[in-house]
């Protein structure tokens, strides 16, 4: 076992409000930002949400009356995170509450990053040359209405290019919120598909973040206890969705795996993924549960150890072979367990193996613990396709 700790360096400004009824406290949050033209953004089925109108009404209280933008459901764009950032310059705001799930909560980073940048944003996306983002003066507070993405504590912009057929982003710590407030209760309407989802994306981004080649032991720990209490809530939430215990440890997950991933990295499971989801609009967590075995299977060979403890994190039993097999294996019994469907029924097929290499290769986030070349990464998706339920 290796004593030595490498030197590195975490920030994480983010004040994090969690627990059931912590919704309550979004107008003491803005408040304290000294604020008095709030703008809300959210989608119309959330607004719709009982719990949301009482936050609207808070809102009216404190401060004065919330001027409230709707985004349509979806994937964000480089294009309708333009269109958000032209609606946002139509009237005075000096903070924002954004109540979604990861796409809204990006769309809405995006559009706030352009009233002190100027757009179109795809000056600032990586992959290609980003410019400079300079830090947003109008305050965020992140809302989740979802257990996946950790959009709410992450710098991360992620957008589909539809011309380019591929994910970009716009990382920079300047897009971090500044208050978090995390109430399980808003996941509880979430439908089975979209709770599976977003587990899945929280057990990458967990993963991810311990095996990275720039991962640190802040990111270690969070990361690991996000992958222990995603394994035992998943389940659960499926089964149950109206256990409110239950929710709130996917809720927890969800945020921890998403400082994880902010102080660490997402792994290669993100890399072979966001393919799937531009060229075939597979939403964005379950194309990240499709390839999350196949890209253990293959950086596992690199850093066995850091599989270890994922695995036992995971709560597979140990075998003796220390190789990092049992991660793969843990992996593929929770899709089976939760009928994660397979990458051919979702549409995908040999014929589509080059395309995606391509794809895979031009936005490749290049933090894997070992090399991956053209060749691994067209195994990984004929792996993936030769999967069965």
């Amino acid at each position: 076992m290796t004593l030595g700790i490498n030197d590195f360096r975490n920030h994480l400004p983010v004040q994090i409000d969690f627990g059931v009824g912590s919704l309550a406290r979004v107008a003491q949050a803005v408040a304290s930002t000294g604020a008095h033209h709030p703008v809300v953004i959210s989608e119309p089925v959330v607004l719709d949400l009982g719990v949301v109108r009482e936050l609207l009404a808070d809102l009216r209280r404190v401060r004065a009356p919330a001027r409230v933008v709707s985004v349509e459901p979806g994937e964000p764009t480089l294009g309708s995170v333009d269109q958000l950032g032209a609606r946002l310059q139509e009237g005075r705001l000096d903070v924002i509450v954004a109540i979604g799930g990861g796409s809204v909560l990006d769309s809405a980073k995006g559009a706030r990053m352009l009233l002190e940048n100027e757009g179109p944003i795809s000056r600032y996306v990586w992959p290609g040359a980003p410019e400079p983002i300079r830090p947003p003066a109008v305050p965020l507070v992140t809302v989740p209405t979802t257990s996946g993405s950790g959009s709410e504590v992450t710098g991360g912009i992620v957008m589909t290019d539809p011309v380019a057929l591929m994910k970009v982003a716009a990382p920079s710590p300047s897009n971090r919120a500044q208050y978090c407030i995390v109430d399980p209760r808003l996941t509880l309407s979430l439908p089975a598909q979209q709770t599976l989802w977003g587990g899945l994306d929280a057990l990458g981004q967990a993963i991810g973040s311990v095996i990275a080649k720039v991962h640190t032991p802040v990111g270690d720990g969070l990361g690991l206890e996000a992958i222990r209490m995603a394994v035992a809530a998943l389940p659960v939430v499926l089964r149950d969705p109206e256990d409110l215990a239950a929710r709130s440890a996917m809720s927890c997950a969800a945020l921890l795996a998403g400082l994880a991933m902010n102080v660490s990295e997402a792994g290669t499971e993100h890399s072979l993924a966001h393919p799937l989801g531009s060229r075939f609009r597979i939403p964005h967590g379950l194309s990240v549960g499709l390839m999350l075995a196949e890209s253990i299977g293959h950086d596992r060979h690199y850093v066995p150890e850091r599989f270890e403890r994922v695995a036992d994190a995971m709560g597979e039993p140990a075998d003796g072979t220390r190789d990092g097999s049992r991660a793969v294996r843990a992996v593929r019994r929770l899709l089976a367990a939760t009928r994660c469907p397979t990458l051919r029924e979702c549409g995908v097929s040999e014929g589509d193996i080059e395309s995606l290499v391509d794809c895979a290769q031009s936005g490749w986030v290049p933090v894997e613990p070992g090399p991956w070349g053209r060749d691994d990464i067209s195994r990984a998706y004929l792996d993936a396709l030769a999967c069965q339920r």
